[in-house]
């Protein structure tokens, strides 16, 4: 499954939310293309997928240009894939100057046809106030479609939305059950955000057992914050015994990732003699700026 431009931004170290930037992790799920260049242009279907070729560099060279032009040809004629991929093409600005305003107007079209992928796209807008006036009710509405529609990522945010009372009265509860649904068909993200109601407390018994479980399957999906927050559990003694060396094989995934709290962490362990590992040499503090060998001296 390919992936572009992805990066899933954290609210809190507990609650996550599947963000725009994110939109592609379901949608480029073609399978792999042998289209030839000579392919029928007035059938949207396979001009989409020439685009989609394109966009990925799969079976042609990437090209951002290219891609825009056939999403744009396709979308032209009302197909709802391609419109919804020429506006996440207006909003990174590939193949084109970055509108949001163009962004959203295409992802509507194609979500006004049911098409779940662009329907949590206007979700994610309506919820950043990105291209249009932030409304969360508006995002929750959409969400709600989109989940309808079948969107596991839309399912994950619909939990975020009940958890912080953005649209809708705040509702653990209601979190949990969103949550829930999104982690038990495998989204990361709503795993890790499982894990951190369980630990918490929050719309369910506190249950640190099952927190390092929700947790474990989101890190073993390489979600850092999972990660990070196993190995709090490791280091703090949480649910499982407490093991510093745990706890910094845990902190270093995360940090392995960019995750700057694990790298403070992984600091933290060192210098207060928790664990004794002399390769560990070069993990900067946001706060300092300065690395564990600089600190040392």
């Amino acid at each position: 499954m390919y992936q572009k431009k992805i990066e899933a931004l954290t609210q809190s170290l507990l609650l996550s939310t599947v963000l725009f930037s994110c939109l592609t992790i379901s949608a480029c799920s073609a399978e792999p293309l042998n289209i030839p260049e000579s392919v029928q242009q007035n059938d949207p279907k396979q001009t989409y997928e020439l685009g989609l070729a394109y966009y990925e560099g799969d079976s042609v060279p990437e090209d951002d240009d290219k891609a825009f032009k056939l999403f744009q040809q396709a979308a032209n004629q009302d197909y709802a894939p391609a419109e919804h991929y020429l506006g996440l093409m207006y909003y990174d600005g590939l193949g084109a100057e970055k509108d949001y305003q163009k962004a959203f107007a295409w992802m509507q079209k194609a979500a006004n046809q049911g098409y779940a992928d662009a329907q949590f796209g206007l979700g994610i807008m309506y919820g950043s106030g990105v291209g249009i006036d932030q409304d969360y009710k508006k995002a929750m509405q959409w969400y709600l479609l989109a989940a309808d529609n079948g969107s596991l990522d839309a399912q994950n945010n619909i939990g975020t939305m009940y958890y912080f009372g953005r649209g809708v009265p705040q509702d653990y509860g209601k979190a949990f059950e969103w949550y829930k649904k999104a982690a038990k068909q495998n989204v990361g993200l709503a795993q890790f955000n499982l894990g951190g109601l369980y630990e918490n407390g929050q719309g369910v018994p506190q249950d640190y057992d099952e927190a390092f479980v929700w947790y474990k399957k989101a890190a073993d999906q390489g979600v850092d914050v999972a990660q990070l927050n196993i190995g709090g559990l490791y280091e703090n003694g949480y649910g499982v015994p407490q093991d510093y060396d745990e706890a910094f094989e845990w902190y270093e995934k995360a940090a392995d990732q960019g995750n700057q709290e694990a790298s403070n962490r992984i600091g933290r362990l060192v210098m207060n003699n928790k664990i004794d590992n002399k390769d560990i040499v070069i993990y900067s503090t946001e706060d300092t700026g300065l690395t564990l060998g600089d600190i040392e001296k």
